[in-house]
């Protein structure tokens, strides 16, 4: 099994309060009725800024999601800064930048994280266009795909002010959650992204305060 991050609490210490916590979340997910049109449903992690515990959220998540034996795949849809592929331990040389230029097959692209029922598609890369090849047709090709493979597709994303590749994501997810770390995020900044993701037609779903 590949070296898991000690911040994957969920799977390293799963009676722990934190991972009792996110099992809440799920929860609370799981409240909101979200009705997907096909199999799956896919949730987009978001932030206003960097560092603000996103990634750390959307994959703790999606372990939780796994343990009740849901199939689950995680999208590094952070093609600016990614990093699933190191909290998971393993090897970010083939991923979603793969299949979306150079037309590596769904198969090829998947990386199994070893932790059962959860599997992963790293970024593969830093492309020069990232907005565009998260809104390209294949992008919308290759969730209309995995909803027929798995039960929840959870996508990463870069920060919503920095970028516009979150409010890109929007259209291809059935609900937002926002993630702002106490202490750190400005409550203007959390209003700000919360507004430019109902903009581009999003769902939200709630905040979630990290730390």
């Amino acid at each position: 099994m590949p070296q898991l991050s000690n911040v994957l609490v969920t799977e390293l210490d799963p009676v722990s309060p934190v991972s009792e916590a996110f099992r809440a979340l799920r929860t609370a997910i799981r409240h909101k009725k979200i009705v997907p049109a096909d199999k799956g449903i896919v949730l987009l992690i978001a932030s206003p800024k960097s560092q603000e515990g996103k990634t750390t959220t959307a994959a703790n998540l999606a372990i939780t999601y796994a343990q009740e034996g849901k199939s689950v795949v995680m999208i590094d849809g952070n093609l600016r800064q990614p990093a699933i592929h190191e909290l998971f331990g393993v090897k970010g040389s083939k991923g979603l930048l793969h299949g979306l230029n150079k037309g590596l097959s769904l198969a090829e692209m998947i990386t199994p994280t070893g932790i059962r029922g959860l599997d992963l598609i790293a970024a593969g890369g830093q492309p020069t266009n990232p907005s565009e090849l998260l809104g390209s047709r294949g992008m919308s090709e290759l969730l209309s795909q995995l909803k027929l493979q798995y039960d929840v597709i959870l996508l990463d994303s870069p920060s919503t002010l920095d970028y516009t590749d979150a409010s890109l994501l929007t259209e291809y997810s059935d609900g937002v959650v926002l993630v702002a770390k106490n202490g750190k995020t400005k409550r203007e900044w959390a209003k700000q992204a919360r507004s430019q993701l109902e903009q581009s037609g999003a769902r939200m779903l709630g905040i979630v305060f990290s730390q």
